[in-house]
């Protein structure tokens, strides 16, 4: 038995078949319009997890991002202040310090040098006339006592045999001698004797007088005169050499026995 159409259901039917083509055609319609908008813009698909994509790029295309150390290099060559803005100028302020130190070291060398030319600088000694003994009225011998003082602080004196010394009255000579030779450490006083052979001459008058007289006492000034050759050293180490000349003027109170020194005056 045949089933029987129902009427509404198909117009309804008719209906939705005569509206979709409206829909469609308004849908074309509006990408239409739309479609000039997007024109000038890319599709991007549309991402999904997990897949991978290949992008081609044309050839007389380049894109690359250089590494941050090139960027860091890109600034310092195009402004070379701008890397050590903020920093410390460290190579100016190293200057000063090798400037300075080189300054100190020239000061401490020159301050050294000084000193050590003091020190090895030798003074000349000092003598001093301690006794005088005469002997043999005729041709007298004449014996005198001198004390050197050596008052350099690390230099050492080692007196030459053979140095001339003379013995005058009056600026006429009585008598010569030799000065002997000795070794003097620094800051020490040494003794010695110097003895003079008197000359084929007619003493002076005061002389043999002051020889002879006891009582009263003939005081006499004489003056003496030695020309010494040295030479220097610290410790055991000699080093330069010396000559000088030292002279005294000094006046005994009689050239008896027990003769005593009134004065003197001796330099170098």
């Amino acid at each position: 038995m045949a089933e029987r159409a129902d009427p509404s259901v198909n117009d309804h039917d008719a209906k939705s078949s005569s509206d979709k083509p409206e829909e469609n055609k308004s849908n074309d319609s509006n990408s239409s319009s739309d479609q000039p908008e997007n024109n000038n813009q890319l599709a991007l698909p549309a991402y999904r997890s997990g897949t991978s994509y290949v992008v081609q790029v044309p050839k007389d295309q380049i894109f690359c991002v250089p590494p941050p150390e090139n960027a860091v290099l890109a600034e310092r060559h195009g402004n070379p202040f701008r890397s050590n803005k903020g920093k410390k100028p460290r190579r100016p302020l190293c200057r000063l310090c090798i400037c300075v130190s080189v300054v100190l070291l020239v000061l401490v060398l020159a301050l050294i040098a000084a000193v050590v030319y003091v020190l090895l600088t030798p003074k000349d000694p000092t003598f001093h006339v301690e006794r005088v003994v005469v002997k043999n009225n005729t041709r007298p011998d004449y014996g005198i006592t001198i004390r050197a003082k050596n008052s350099n602080e690390i230099v050492g004196i080692d007196y030459k045999a053979g140095g001339v010394a003379s013995l005058s009255f009056k600026q006429r000579g009585i008598a010569k001698g030799k000065y002997p030779s000795f070794k003097q450490d620094s800051k020490k006083s040494t003794s010695f004797r110097v003895d003079f052979h008197g000359s084929n001459i007619v003493l002076p008058k005061e002389i043999q007088k002051s020889m002879k007289s006891q009582k009263p006492k003939i005081k006499v000034s004489l003056s003496l005169k030695m020309d010494v050759h040295a030479r220097t050293r610290v410790g055991a180490l000699h080093y330069g050499s010396m000559k000088f000349v030292a002279a005294c003027d000094f006046t005994v109170d009689t050239l008896a026995k027990n003769s005593r020194i009134l004065s003197q005056k001796c330099h170098t």
